[in-house]
């Protein structure tokens, strides 16, 4: 399966929402729509939009959700132990660095690790607290990039100091993403995109 990954940088925090196309039917899934809702819908064009997916329940990262949803008549997925930020602007951090930020979409939570499949892609959920305690990362298809959110940065690491977030946990996830094979892109949440994981051995 070929699919492609568009980037879009969206609201005063500069979050990094995705587009991830299957080439094969142009059905798409919505990654961290956090701001800029008329540019993420206007951008997604003539493709289907499928679903929404959340990398963690941070307000810059779920502004728009209720706009996206509404306008697609679509579901959004997030971790369950991050699933009540979505209408807790204490919890979501909001109301500690702006107005209050709350989405009201009933989401549908991810309650494991695993396979899911949105837009006919599989994706293969890890669940990686750290950042908060429901931040996930998703592998995409045949080695073809993993979804980072705040876990992991081109140059560095998500926060640990908010609420939830915890610096062992964060370290042992890292871990896991850094033994990923093979070497891929990684999609963070912000800035640009790096890499993550290592070749197999003897390649």
């Amino acid at each position: 399966m070929h699919i492609t990954v568009e980037r879009l940088v969206v609201g005063e925090l500069a979050v990094n929402c995705y587009l991830v196309e299957n080439t094969l039917t142009h059905e798409c899934l919505i990654v961290d729509p956090g701001a800029d809702a008329e540019s993420i819908i206007r951008r997604v064009g003539d493709r289907r939009a499928c679903a929404v997916l959340l990398t963690h329940g941070h307000y810059d990262h779920i502004g728009a959700v209720d706009e996206v949803c509404g306008h697609f008549g679509i579901p959004v997925y997030v971790h369950t132990l991050d699933a009540a930020k979505l209408t807790d602007a204490q919890a979501n951090v909001s109301a500690a660095y702006s107005d209050p930020v709350t989405q009201h979409t009933v989401p549908v939570k991810i309650e494991q690790e695993g396979p899911l499949t949105l837009a006919g892609i599989e994706l293969q959920v890890m669940h990686t607290p750290g950042h908060s305690a429901g931040s996930i990362c998703c592998i995409l298809p045949e080695g073809q990039g993993v979804l980072t959110g705040d876990t992991l940065f081109a140059h560095g690491y998500g926060r640990t100091d908010f609420a939830d977030g915890d610096f062992g946990q964060m370290h042992q996830s890292l871990r896991r993403l850094y033994r990923l094979t093979p070497r891929m892109v990684a999609y963070p949440g912000h800035d640009v995109p790096g890499v993550v994981g290592r070749d197999p051995v003897g390649e």
